[in-house]
């Protein structure tokens, strides 16, 4: 502004072209007049709502978890005398106070409303960095990762798609059936491929000849169930995939179900049996609470979200394009999956040093949905 006035020796002009108001610019032209400065007058602008050290105590209190938010904080405070006036400050203060504390420090905070990621115990943390310890360098492309999804018939005749644009004051809306129905299914993924679903009990307008333990039809998934999945969909799917880009020595992985572990080991006896040149084995120690380790999670979230578009008005309908979807799921989508696998494991083992709790979280190669079973 001195400068410019200088050069022109007018006000209005200097303010025009700085597009700056026009007392600013005398006020500084005048301070620069009479002391030959434009430095600032010390005690100039509003004084801090917070002192300092006031500041980093509020940061810790903030995270806490001991108060409601920053306007309980500023209630404290007030109560305390920590603040002056003659009423608490207003919480935006508290909290541009606190961030500006915490980022001084090197430690930025931020306020988040998502659901809380899930606590793990000492056991498990342990287990979770010995499996990733083990298996951070193996070779994935000959493991076929298995899991049991339901798809919920909730949005009859409606295409629900993931993200939608709205007026001021509307709200997203779409039927939705109170008691749904659903699609229970068994299914294995390879690098290479996709195995045939299996549909099993738990699935509406199916009937089951297996039994529970009290001798009624299950409404569930039973071992003999799991066991005939294994026979007839998953081992035989694993090697026709697998054969067919010469791999005869393929790894099955599957999670902690109770109804898994003594009907794999009865049906890989019988396969072993039957196939003598086929050698399969399970992918031992799996860890509990992993669902963020294996990458068919995201494919479940993957056909949910395609089915949702669809908007299937019946059930034979939604069934069918349940099937379709994840028998048509893009080879680019089974290449990346496969291709993170290093990086969860080393991000798994790099996490669960630093902190006790684990967040399911989404890969950057992949839009999903959390929509696994944990």
């Amino acid at each position: 502004m001195v400068f410019e006035f200088e050069r022109c020796k007018n006000i209005s002009q200097v303010a025009r072209k700085l597009r700056i108001n026009r007392k600013t610019v005398q006020r500084w032209v005048r301070t620069y007049t009479i002391t030959g400065k434009v430095t600032t007058k010390s005690g100039q602008g509003r004084k801090r709502g917070l002192d300092k050290s006031v500041a980093t105590s509020v940061v810790s209190m903030l995270l806490s978890g001991d108060y409601m938010g920053c306007k309980d904080v500023a209630n404290h405070l007030f109560k305390v005398g920590k603040t002056c006036g003659k009423a608490p400050l207003h919480r935006t203060t508290i909290l541009r106070h606190a961030k500006a504390a915490a980022s001084e420090a090197g430690s930025p905070i931020r306020a988040t409303t998502q659901k809380p990621s899930k606590q793990l115990s000492a056991a498990t943390i342990s287990k979770r960095l010995d499996f990733c310890e083990r298996n951070k360098t193996r070779n994935w492309g000959n493991v076929m990762f298995t899991d049991r999804k339901k798809f919920h018939f909730m949005y009859h005749g409606t295409s629900v798609k993931r993200s939608a644009w709205l007026k001021k004051g509307e709200k997203r809306v779409a039927f939705k059936s109170g008691h749904t129905l659903c699609v229970n299914m068994y299914a294995g993924i390879t690098k290479f491929g996709v195995t045939k679903p299996h549909f099993v009990a738990g699935s509406s307008k199916m009937v089951t000849n297996f039994k529970n333990k009290k001798g009624n039809p299950s409404k569930n998934i039973t071992s003999m169930e799991y066991e005939q999945v294994l026979y007839e969909t998953l081992l035989p799917e694993g090697r026709k995939i697998f054969s067919i880009h010469g791999v005869s020595n393929w790894v099955l992985q599957q999670d902690n179900d109770p109804t898994h572990k003594k009907a794999s080991i009865a049906a890989l006896d019988r396969w072993r049996s039957n196939q003598p040149h086929c050698v399969v084995s399970i992918l031992l120690c799996w860890p509990p609470h992993s669902p963020d380790l294996s990458p068919i999670e995201n494919v479940w979230a993957y056909v949910q979200s395609k089915v949702d578009v669809e908007g299937c008005k019946t059930f034979e309908e939604f069934k069918d394009c349940v099937t379709s979807t994840f028998r048509l799921l893009p080879k680019v989508v089974l290449h990346n999956l496969y291709k993170s696998m290093k990086a969860r494991y080393l991000n798994a083992l790099r996490g669960l040093g630093e902190k006790q709790s684990i967040e399911y979280t989404n890969f950057p190669f992949m839009i999903c949905s959390h929509t696994w079973n944990a």
